[in-house]
């Protein structure tokens, strides 16, 4: 077991804060709840403030989905997370009171049990991507990183300190499932001239190559020949960092990010 800035890594898998948080939560309100004998109850209870914050979420940022179908697919696929629990809080209390009536009090222990509990992986996050944790500038800055325009078949060389800032640098692999299904949003704001960096983790030109003809994608993408995925402690993939204009981290994304969170990361650059 090995903790990262991204994740709890259980050997190959890596469980990041934020989910690992949410699950801690799900299961200690479940179990104070049986003790209690509304194991039941408190699964309605669950499903109806879990639904909520999901929608909630999704109506808060319906602007950012190209149509309504898109948003309500994006509240079925919860790999990227997104919740908004200022809806699915309240919502959760009054599923409560409407199937419990006069014992819903019962609840309220379970329920501030599971938020304690809960923040405790939030709070080993904040301690490790504290700045002091953060790689300083002149670790990394002079690092030279290969990358390939469109159509290009030869690499290009550039050192790390000259690329834009701030920016999102996206570390990601062919061979990666949510990698590539995060790809083309990304690829799309990329040219749309958003300083977007597409970090390939280890992989040879002609697996890059092979993968943008075959999927149709026009990109600029780096590889990582600098060794930048240790330098920045990278644990999973894909893994988005907000890179501020001094070089360091200022925000940390591990697993595919959609349209919603693409744009609230976008936002923090200007």
């Amino acid at each position: 077991m090995k903790l990262s800035p991204d994740a709890l890594l259980l050997g190959p898998l890596a469980l990041s804060w934020s989910n690992l948080a949410l699950l801690v939560g799900i299961l200690a309100f479940i179990w104070l709840a049986a003790r209690q004998g509304l194991e039941s109850k408190a699964w309605w209870v669950l499903l109806a403030t879990l639904l909520a914050a999901r929608i909630g979420y999704a109506v808060a940022h319906l602007s950012t989905w190209p149509s309504l179908g898109a948003a309500l697919l994006g509240v079925v696929d919860i790999r990227s997370g997104g919740w908004n629990w200022w809806v699915g809080v309240p919502v959760g209390a009054l599923a409560a009171v409407w199937l419990l009536r006069q014992e819903s009090p019962r609840l309220l222990v379970p329920g501030g049990a599971a938020l304690a509990l809960a923040l405790l992986p939030l709070g080993v996050q904040f301690s490790l991507t504290r700045p002091a944790q953060t790689p300083a500038p002149p670790e990394y800055a002079s690092r030279v990183l290969q990358y390939l325009e469109p159509a290009q078949t030869r690499p290009l060389e550039v050192r790390f300190a000259e690329l834009p800032k701030p920016m999102l640098l996206n570390f990601w692999a062919t061979w990666c499932p949510p990698c590539r299904a995060e790809m083309p949003l990304l690829v799309e704001y990329q040219q749309k001239g958003y300083p977007i960096v597409l970090l390939n983790a280890g992989e040879d030109v002609g697996a890059i190559q092979g993968f943008l003809a075959q999927t149709g994608l026009s990109a600029r993408v780096f590889l990582d020949s600098a060794g930048l995925q240790r330098a920045f402690q990278v644990s999973g993939l894909p893994t988005t960092l907000l890179i501020g204009a001094d070089g360091k981290v200022l925000a940390r994304h591990l697993g595919p990010v959609n349209r919603a969170q693409l744009e609230e990361l976008l936002r923090q650059l200007e």
